[in-house]
């Protein structure tokens, strides 16, 4: 073993240590601060440099993490996370963040910060955009987005995108268009959401091969009151493809020909590993896109805090309709997500999800490529974020699929519930939906081993 690995084990036991000796309520906003690199060489009698690799080693195993001009920095939530133990049935059908690795005592100890930071303002009526210290954080959080808002009015902090879909749908647009356009398929809960609020709801064709149906959405915008368009540019839920930079700019300048709003759902932006994919947002001169941003998936689904940004004009009317619904959003959530990315444990945790996320997805792309004799995983779209699908033949059996793959301890859906009620079947469109987020790095190749077998054994059972 090299000094340097000798040096980070000692470091880790010593963490281990210390959480167990201190607790949350003696660390700092940070964590658990480690000692200063100079005094690590000096305790283990090797070279600065030695040290920094002891650090650098630690880190990449997501067990540490840099603070610029501060030093490392130790949390729990990096310790003893292992894939191999998992014993349960291998659930490919939950989109939910992965259990194992929500900061349970990180946000605990940004709780109790946040309630003796803030403890003037939590227990009063806040403003309806949300916590003005939090808003200042976001916008510059949102410019590592590329989404770069002028003003701190355009930012609202909601009880999750859910409740600003509900605003947006029900708040009156300029040009009085009253008509929301889904894509098909869809956020599952969108066409749900319409329906309950008596709004009327359009809908366009989004396929792996082709994307956007351009003829019928160009046709719907221009005849059809469209206020807005409800859309997912990356990682679309549930297909799991991306737009290009060529399509979002031609649906930017429709969006401007015909006086129709963008409604740009970002869930996974955090996943993002390609400088080359901007939002909607980034390539908007014209203040047509409303940015929404959820940190559901990236903490946990509990959090329920979203992020709308707004063009100026439709400021005033989204603060009317989100007084109307909550008056504010949870202040002590807000403050203590402001303590969480302040820290810098928001940017470690991002990290630690997006290398597992990332890691694993590169398991299910080996998988695909390894068969492509067999349809369904040659025609799998591969365009990372957390899920694909597999689109299957238009005569397989898909209630007996999910059957038998559930005898095998295998999870899965379909994408019948992305569609509005009652139109999935007019659609060809099978397809089995995929998801990682609570699937173990070293189980992926046997779930899909299993999901290969299945298909082909029910496709000789049709063919015959």
């Amino acid at each position: 073993m090299k000094k340097y690995e000798v040096i980070a084990h000692a470091l880790q036991q010593w963490i281990q240590e210390q959480m167990v000796q201190q607790g949350s309520r003696h660390w700092d906003e940070k964590g658990i601060r480690l000692p200063a690199v100079r005094r690590v060489a000096e305790q283990y009698h090797c070279s600065v440099s030695t040290a920094i690799r002891a650090y650098e080693w630690l880190e990449q195993r997501h067990l540490v993490y840099a603070v610029p001009q501060s030093g490392y920095y130790a949390v729990q939530n990096g310790l003893g996370i292992q894939d191999m133990d998992w014993e349960e049935p291998l659930d490919f059908a939950s989109a939910a963040p992965d259990p194992r690795v929500f900061p349970y005592a990180d946000f605990r100890h940004c709780v109790e910060l946040a309630m003796k930071q803030k403890q003037d303002e939590l227990f009063l009526y806040g403003t309806q955009q949300g916590l003005p210290s939090l808003i200042k954080l976001l916008q510059k959080q949102f410019a590592d987005y590329q989404v770069f808002a002028r003003r701190p009015e355009q930012f609202f902090i909601t009880s999750g995108v859910q409740q600003a879909l509900a605003a947006l749908a029900l708040m009156p647009f300029p040009g009085g268009k009253t008509t929301v356009m889904v894509e098909l398929p869809t956020y599952h809960n969108m066409p749900t959401l319409l329906k309950s609020l008596n709004v009327p709801v359009a809908g366009v064709r989004r396929t792996l091969g082709e994307g956007l149906d351009w003829d019928s959405l160009e046709r719907q915008f221009a005849e059809g009151a469209i206020k807005f368009f409800y859309v997912m540019p990356r990682f679309h839920n549930p297909i799991g493809t991306s737009m290009t930079v060529k399509e979002k700019k031609r649906l930017l300048r429709l969006a401007q020909r015909y006086d129709v709003y963008l409604v740009e759902d970002d869930y996974l932006a955090d996943l993002e590993d390609s400088a080359r994919q901007d939002p909607l947002w980034a390539y908007d001169t014209h203040d047509r896109v409303i940015y929404l941003k959820s940190y559901s998936k990236i903490l946990f689904p509990g959090l329920r805090m979203g992020v709308a940004v707004l063009p100026l004009p439709l400021i005033a009317s989204f603060g009317t309709m989100k007084r109307m619904l909550d008056i504010d959003t949870s202040l002590l959530s807000q403050a203590t997500l402001e303590v969480y990315i302040h820290s810098g444990m928001f940017a470690h945790h991002r990290k630690i999800i997006r290398s597992r996320y990332a890691s694993r997805m590169d398991v299910v792309h080996e998988q695909l490529a390894a068969h492509p004799e067999f349809e369904p995983f040659f025609a799998a779209p591969r365009t990372g974020g957390e899920h694909t699908v597999l689109p299957l033949p238009g005569n397989m059996p898909v209630r007996a699929l999910l059957s038998r793959l559930k005898k095998r301890g295998i999870i899965t859906d379909t994408t019948e519930q992305y569609y509005p009620e009652g139109t999935y079947r007019a659609y060809t469109d099978q397809m089995l939906r995929l998801n990682i987020s609570n699937v173990p790095k070293q189980r992926i190749e046997e779930g899909m081993r299993i999901i290969r077998e299945e298909i082909l054994k029910l496709q000789i059972r049709s063919s015959t």
